[in-house]
């Protein structure tokens, strides 16, 4: 099967998974998907960390999105980078507003 095509299937039901709100569900999913992809793990560590920002895992969500952000830079993919770093922001705010 074409890496895309099966890329495009896992994004698509974890969409799914969480607008359901079945985030056990997208996290057994992504956690079945990050060894078989490796070289979409940065991407994975990314749905991990939106996934966890939605399910208000607010450290887990940043420990992902700070591995994303490390492995996005190690690939020389800086957009993608600034796309984590962004959701990595909204996750402290998150944190911050938590804050008594």
């Amino acid at each position: 099967m074409d890496a895309a095509l099966s890329i495009t299937g896992i994004i698509e039901e974890f969409e799914s998974l969480v607008s359901g709100g079945d985030f056990e569900g997208a996290e057994e999913l992504l956690a079945q998907s990050i060894g078989g992809a490796p070289q979409f793990e940065a991407f994975f560590h990314f749905q991990y960390g939106r996934l966890y920002s939605r399910w208000n895992k607010l450290t887990s969500a940043q420990n992902h999105l700070n591995r994303a952000i490390e492995l996005a830079k190690l690939r020389g993919d800086e957009l993608f980078a600034l796309q984590a770093v962004s959701e990595l922001k909204v996750v402290k705010e998150k944190q911050a507003a938590q804050m008594p």
